[in-house]
This record gives C-alpha cells, structure tokens and sequence, in this order.
C-alpha cells in the first residue's frame, strides 16, 4: 500500500517540478500520468481570480451568448462605468457575478476598454494585471503577448499577488527572452505567497523540496506547504502528508499524517483512503487499527478507478492475511467528528482595498475534539 502511494507522490513531485520548469506539452504528459489516478492536473490554480475587470467582462460575454443579465449585476455593471469615468476605485461585484467570473480572462473590446481606463487613470493594478493577462493569453489581440507581459510586470512591481505569481512562473520558465531564471522567479513567486497567494505557497515549496532556484530546504518545504494544506491546498496536503511520513523537513508523526489523510477521505479524495489505511499501517501498532485499516482499503476500492483498484484489491488480500482476518467486511465504521472551521483567504488590491476572497476547507488543524 506504500509503495502504490509512493508511486503517486513520486509523479506529483515530478509533475509539479515541471509545472514550474518546463513547457505545456511535458506538463500535460505529467498530468495524464496523474489522471490515470483519478487525480485532478497539479497546475489547476486554486487561488479564486475574480475581480471587477473580468466580472464586468464576462457579463458582455453572456450577453454575446443570449443569457440574461439579472438586475443586481446590470445595476452594478452601471456603477462600475460611472466610477470608471469619475476616476474612481471599482464597486464590489455580486457575489453571484465574481463566483462565475473565477478566472476568467478579459476577451471583449467593451471589456478591455474599462478595464484600461481604470489601468490609466485609476493605476488600479487588478486592472493592469487582467489587461495584461487578455494581451499575453492571445484573448485580446490588440496588443501583442509582450506588451501583455509588460502589464502584468507593471502590476507585480505595484504589489498585486496574482501579478507576482504569475510573472514569477513566466520568468521561471523563460517564456519571455527564452531564458530560464528560476532564482528570479521563485523570489516574486515567494512574495506572491507572503502576500497570501495559496498557489504561490504552494510552488514555492516545490522550489525549496526540490532545490530550484535555491539551496534545498526541507523545513522550508514543509512550511511553505502546511501554509498551503491549511488553506485547502489538495496536492500541499499530499507532499506535507508525505514528508511528515518520511521525517522529511519535520518529524515523523503517523497521527498527524493519518489525520491529513482522513481529511482528504471525508473531502471525497480517494487517494485520502489509501494514505490513510498507509498511515495507520506505519503506526507503532498497526493491529489495533486492523478494522479501520480494512475500512480505509475498502473505500479506495470501491470508489478508485481501475487502476486503484487493480493495485489496491491485492494489497487489501495481503493485509487480511497480516492480520489473519478471513471475515468481511471490517467492523470499524468512522465516527463524527467535530467540523473544523473554513479558513477565508484573501488576497487585496492595493488600490481599491477590495478582497479576492475564497473559503475553504483547512486540511491541517485539528478539529477532533
């Protein structure tokens, strides 16, 4: 059973190596090999991006699309443009607006025209970034994927997060100059995170796990992503996960780490219930966890893909046999646990003071109690 998880985190670690160094092509190789898992792609940001600029621009999007607009969000769509032509910081969006709005990237000219008066006249730096995203994306093709980079360096160099993160992800890969400086992007990647970017902290972990850029730093590492796994950072919590299991960067705590791994379970991961039926496998006494290690192998093999199944099904045969329990299914059932509270994260523009907030589950702190 840990060698099957190994094996997966092994990938992982690789899979986010190369997000950071490489082009999209040996990036998607590295992702199909964790699909085959049933794993998510380890580039999939989970740092919400939604603004004004992008909201604003997605309702021009719909509408192209013949979807209706509710009164809420065309009443604030009018707002946003008088603040526009005041020289004013933006209104907050609608809920409802900046939830569909997550990540999306400016496209329209209606769009690209606010969110460059509030770039000029406001020298709102949510608005430099989304303008530079639209440009170096290709999506608005007025301008070329240079000066698009040129925009988004100008929000980075004002503060904004998502600016430093994903410049320092540029310049890490040398996608501007065809030069690779993972030193220079791994430090605008490690203000990105100082400044509350999750994904940021995320990656720069990797950088410290995997010497990139910087002196190999396991205790940094280990940091950077329990920072992450505290604000629901799925692939964190595994590499944390991990490293507490190796005594890698921390100390070896198999209560911790079946802990991380039941969380992941009860948040539907399947990959949750193998490290779990590992951790408890590791502990000093593993046969007074015979049922609930059983229970653990038994979800991952009902709810896995083929390939779970096909490597957890032995596995479970083997443990059986450790424990010379011929009988099914365990008796353990999970009992209720106290709910942890969900940890808000926000990141701020600068300018208006306005929050990029999300919510999410905390994968680290302990809410048995």
């Amino acid at each position: 059973m840990r060698g099957l998880v190994a094996a997966v985190l092994a990938m992982m670690a690789a899979t986010a190596s190369v997000a950071i160094q490489s082009g999209t092509d040996t990036l998607a190789t590295g992702n199909q090999k964790l699909a085959t898992f049933g794993l998510p792609p380890i580039n999939k940001q989970e740092q919400p991006r939604a603004n004004c600029f992008n909201a604003y621009d997605l309702l021009f999007v719909e509408n192209s699309q013949r979807k209706a607009v509710a009164d809420a969000e065309a009443d604030w769509a009018e707002r946003f443009e008088t603040a526009a032509a005041a020289n004013q910081p933006c209104p907050a969006p609608p809920e409802t607006l900046l939830t569909r709005a997550n990540h999306h990237i400016i496209a329209t000219e209606s769009g690209m025209i606010r969110a460059a008066a509030y770039a000029a006249n406001v020298k709102d730096p949510v608005a430099m970034f989304e303008l530079g995203i639209g440009f170096y994306s290709g999506k608005l093709t007025e301008e070329s994927p240079e000066t698009g980079y040129e925009f988004i360096t100008r929000a980075a160099d004002l503060g904004d997060p998502a600016a430093l993160y994903q410049k320092g992800g540029i310049v890490a890969r040398g996608e501007m100059g065809g030069k690779a400086d993972l030193t220079a992007g791994r430090k605008l990647i490690e203000q990105a995170a100082s400044a509350g970017h999750v994904d940021a902290m995320f990656s720069s972990g990797t950088f410290y796990l995997k010497g990139q850029g910087v002196a190999k730093d396991p205790k940094k590492a280990f940091a950077y992503y329990r920072q992450a796994a505290e604000r629901g950072h799925f692939y964190a919590t595994f590499l944390a996960w991990d490293m507490i299991n190796n005594g890698e960067g921390t100390k070896k705590d198999f209560d911790l780490a079946y802990r991380l791994s039941r969380r992941l379970a009860a948040d539907g991961h399947v990959y949750g219930a193998v490290m779990a039926a590992s951790s408890l496998l590791q502990s000093k006494d593993p046969k007074k966890h015979q049922d609930e290690i059983l229970y653990w192998a038994d979800f991952a093999i009902r709810n896995g893909n083929q390939d779970v199944k096909s490597q957890m099904i032995p596995l479970r045969a083997q443990v059986q046999e450790l424990f010379s329990r011929k009988a099914a299914p365990p008796a353990y059932q999970p009992r209720a646990y106290k709910a942890c509270p969900m940890k808000r994260t926000c990141t701020v523009n600068h300018y208006s003071g306005l929050q990029s907030c999300t919510t999410n589950k905390d994968y680290w702190s302990d809410c048995d109690g």
